[in-house]
């Protein structure tokens, strides 16, 4: 039986799961007069797997029904538009399935002369409206989807007022005819202020769309997912997996695909012990990547959220408890707007019995901040210079980053190589123990 976990690419439809609601609203919209969407999330939460779903052949009856077959699905992902890729372009590669399926069948029907009309035009706003009325008259629907989107903010040519403006416009005055479907890591908010530049006080470009954020996965979907592995996890394997990934969706794919990979190539049960060893360093790895990904992201105040939930919980991780954060426990009380947005995408949970009511969900996150800080102090790297780093300088007083510093250092001689002994323990199938502190 091969892998049957996904690690790197997008999740083909088949094997997609979860996000109903997401698929419900998405498609709704679409089928109500081709009403717009925008799919946020953090890097790796499945924003591309959504919109292959989305334009699936296979799956096109069950999500728009009858409706599907006049139904026309155009992707463009930004990340492969070069320099000099223009707004004609642009259209004229977002109508090739109009062009293949509709136009070319027929080339002297309204539709068909309505498109050389825009191709003589250079796809001009005025001349596809008028393509759009057409398609109107004759049924048919384009929903174009728009990957990485935030991407098209740097483009030297397409971030520009003429381009945004003419995607509102259309979308809006189209009667149904075009309906945008973009995925974005920046919230609605956030693009509309880094377009305000082009608004001029005008409407903001991007208020035709309503938001869709995706988060993490509920407990079902988390339990499909690791069923798919049969009897070659073990009981215990799943329950790591799950406190290590918490709900996020390509951390739970990530752990059970290496995971999977260390039973497949282990031919003894030493060899396991080695093998598993290697799977959760690649794993932390690319738990930190994740997080690191969204760190970049993430506003200063979002930031500070998220260290102050991880380090007044890194005690309890280190087993050091001479560490007290009453000031991150009090900056936590301030921080309720971007804790709520933590815990939506998945990066924080409410726990009673945590300093502050708060806890880091995947703990392969925390796991990865305590080998980052101890190897920072291992190299001799002051955690003052490790805090400016990271954006974190106002987040402490200054007996609290001495305490702090001296509390890693302490524990990066209890933890030998630092996270690695972490690592030995779950190999050895004591994870769950380790996490308790136990």
């Amino acid at each position: 039986m091969s892998n049957p976990f996904f690690c790197g690419n997008p999740v083909p439809p088949d094997q997609f799961l979860d996000r109903q609601e997401e698929l419900w609203r998405i498609t709704g919209r679409i089928l109500n007069q081709g009403q717009s969407t925008a799919v946020m999330g953090e890097p790796r939460s499945g924003k591309t797997s959504l919109l292959w779903y989305l334009k699936a052949p296979e799956k096109r009856a069950m999500l728009y029904n009858a409706d599907g077959q006049r139904l026309l699905f155009s992707y463009l992902d930004a990340q492969t538009l070069g320099e000099k890729f223009n707004q004609a372009q642009f259209w004229e590669y977002a109508l090739h399935p109009l062009h293949g399926q509709v136009i070319t069948p027929s080339l002297d029907s309204p539709i068909a002369q309505a498109y050389q009309v825009c191709r003589e035009n250079e796809f001009g706003c005025f001349v596809l409206e008028r393509l759009f009325a057409q398609m109107v008259q004759s049924g048919w629907r384009l929903v174009v989807m728009l990957d990485e989107f935030d991407l098209l903010l740097h483009h030297p040519i397409l971030n520009s007022a003429e381009f945004f403006g003419s995607l509102r416009h259309l979308a809006s005055l189209s009667q149904g005819a075009l309906a945008l479907v973009i995925a974005s890591r920046h919230s609605l908010a956030d693009l509309g202020k880094d377009t305000q530049q082009f608004s001029h006080g005008s409407s903001p470009y991007f208020n035709f769309l309503e938001e869709v954020t995706l988060g993490s996965w509920p407990d079902e979907s988390v339990a499909e997912l690791l069923c798919r592995a049969g009897d070659r996890f073990a009981s215990e394997d799943r329950r790591f997996i799950r406190q290590m990934a918490g709900e996020h969706p390509y951390l739970l794919q990530a752990a059970a695909y290496d995971l999977w990979l260390a039973y497949e190539l282990s031919a003894s049960e030493d060899n396991l012990y080695l093998r598993r060893q290697q799977a959760w360093r690649r794993f932390l790895d690319k738990a930190g990547q994740t997080l690191d990904d969204s760190w970049q992201l993430w506003s200063q105040v979002m930031r500070q959220a998220f260290a102050a939930v991880a380090l007044a919980d890194m005690p309890r991780l280190l087993k050091r408890r001479e560490f007290h954060v009453k000031s991150l426990v009090h900056d936590l009380h301030d921080l309720g707007p971007e804790l709520a947005m933590l815990r939506d995408r998945g990066f924080v949970k409410e726990d009673e019995t945590a300093p502050g009511g708060w806890q880091v969900r995947p703990q392969a996150f925390l796991w990865w901040l305590a080998d980052e800080l101890v190897r920072t102090v291992r190299d001799e790297t002051s955690f003052e210079e490790w805090l400016k780093k990271r954006e974190l300088g106002i987040l402490l007083t200054k007996s609290e980053k001495e305490q702090l510093s001296k509390t890693i250092r302490a524990a990066s001689g209890l933890l030998k190589g630092g996270i690695t002994t972490l690592i030995e323990a779950a190999a050895k199938g004591v994870g769950e123990v380790v996490m308790k502190g136990g």
